[in-house]
C-alpha cells in the first residue's frame, strides 16, 4: 500500500526530494503556513505518518483493494464481519471503500491527523476524511486500585507505548461479577443465565456510555463505582428507567391501544415527556451532522429524566378512566420503544430487568 500512494504523491507533485539545508536527501510533503513535513528519511526510513497516510487511501478507495476478505464472524445484529488477508477465499471480490471516513484517534494525534486530513483532500472532496479526536482515557485512583494497579490516590492516565493499559475484558468481568450480585437481589426469580445476560448487558452499556458522554475536549475519566449509579448522569440509571417501563407494561396486562385521544395526556409531566420523545430525529440528524455521539448520549438521559418526573407523579395503572389508562400506557411504550432505538445507536441494549 505504502509503494502504491507514495508513487503517486511523486507523480502528482504532493511530494519532493529535498535537495538541500537540513532536509537534504529526504521526501517531504509542503504544508501551508507550516514547515515542511518529512515523509522519508534520508536514509529511506518512513516516517510515523507516513504510516497513516496508506490506510486513509486504502479506506477511502484512492488505491485498488489488494486484499481479499474472510468471514470472521456474525455479529449480533446479524451482519457479518469480515477479516482482510492476502489468502484466496470463498468469498466473492467485494468493496469496502467509504465517500467518507471518520477516524477516531485520540488529540494527542491531532497535527499528524491534520497532515492527513489535508493530503487526503487531494484526492477526494474536502470532508471526505475526518479525524475525530478525544482526550486521553482514565482511570480513577479507585478503579485502579480494584483492578490492581497501585496509583499513591491519583487517576491513571492510559497509554499503550508506555505499556499502561487495563484490558477492556477485564473491567467488563469485574462490572459482571459485581451487576450480577446486585440483579440476583433484587430478582430472586431469575435464573443464572438471565442474571449473566443482564450483567453483560449493563457492564458493557456502562463502559460505552462512560465513554461517549463526555466532551470530545476533556478528559475521559470512568470510575466503577460512579458508573453503576441508580441516580444520575449514568447508564444504569438510564437502562433502569426502560426497566421500570417494561414492567408497567407487564402489570397492564394488555396491548395499548394507540387508536386514542391524546389530548389526555395533559399534565406538565406528560407533555414533558411528549416533547422529549418528539425531538427523537432532531438529536439524531444533530449527532450525524456534528459526528457526536455525545448528543445521543445527552437525549438519553434527558429521556430518561423526564421518564422519571413522569413514574413519580403520574398514576399510570390507577388512572381515572379505562381511557386514561390506555393513552398513559401508550405514552410508556412510547417512551420505550424510542429510548431502546437511542441507546442502540449508542450500542447499547435496554434490559428488560436490572
Amino acid at each position: 500500500l505504502w509503494e502504491k500512494i507514495f508513487e503517486r504523491m511523486k507523480s502528482e507533485n504532493l511530494v519532493h526530494l529535498e535537495d538541500q539545508g537540513d532536509n537534504v536527501g529526504c521526501w517531504v510533503l509542503p504544508i501551508e503556513n507550516e514547515d515542511d513535513k518529512i515523509i522519508v528519511r534520508s536514509n529511506g526510513v518512513t516516517t510515523y505518518v507516513a504510516k497513516d497516510i496508506p490506510y486513509a487511501a486504502w479506506k477511502l478507495g484512492v488505491l485498488n483493494d489488494p486484499f481479499n476478505y474472510a468471514k470472521y464472524t456474525t455479529q449480533s445484529n446479524g451482519r457479518i464481519l469480515y477479516e482482510t488477508t492476502l489468502e484466496k477465499t470463498q468469498e466473492p471480490k467485494q468493496s469496502f471503500a467509504a465517500n467518507k471516513v471518520i477516524t477516531v484517534i485520540d488529540n494527542r494525534q491531532t497535527n499528524l491527523q491534520k497532515i492527513v486530513t489535508n493530503l487526503m483532500s487531494k484526492f477526494k472532496p474536502e470532508s471526505s476524511y475526518v479525524h475525530l479526536g478525544y482526550e486521553a482515557v482514565t482511570l480513577s485512583s479507585e478503579t485502579a486500585k480494584i483492578l490492581g494497579n497501585k496509583t499513591d490516590g491519583k487517576s491513571v492516565q492510559m497509554s499503550g507505548r508506555k505499556g499502561l493499559y487495563i484490558n477492556a475484558d477485564e473491567i467488563i468481568e469485574k462490572l459482571e461479577k459485581r451487576i450480577f450480585l446486585e440483579s440476583k437481589e433484587r430478582n430472586e426469580d431469575l435464573d443464572n443465565a438471565s442474571l449473566n445476560e443482564i450483567a453483560h448487558n449493563v457492564a458493557v452499556g456502562t463502559i460505552r456510555y462512560e465513554l461517549i458522554k463526555p466532551d470530545l475536549g476533556k478528559i475521559i475519566t470512568f470510575d466503577i463505582n460512579t458508573s453503576l449509579k441508580l441516580d444520575g448522569d449514568t447508564c444504569s440509571y438510564i437502562q433502569y428507567s426502560c426497566v421500570r417501563a417494561v414492567r408497567i407494561l407487564e402489570k397492564s396486562g394488555s396491548e395499548p391501544n394507540f387508536d386514542v385521544q391524546f389530548d389526555q395526556l395533559n399534565t406538565e409531566y406528560e407533555t414533558s415527556l411528549i416533547k422529549q420523545i418528539g425531538l427523537f430525529e432532531v438529536f439524531v440528524n444533530d449527532a450525524a451532522k456534528n459526528h457526536s455521539p455525545k448528543v445521543i448520549a445527552k437525549y438519553c438521559y434527558d429521556l430518561a429524566v423526564a421518564f422519571s418526573s413522569f413514574y413519580e407523579h403520574v398514576k399510570v395503572l390507577k388512572a381515572e378512566t379505562p381511557e386514561l389508562i390506555n393513552a398513559r400506557l401508550c405514552l410508556v411504550l412510547s417512551f420505550k420503544l424510542t429510548l431502546e432505538k437511542a441507546l442502540d445507536l449508542l450500542g447499547i441494549t435496554a434490559p428488560q430487568r436490572m
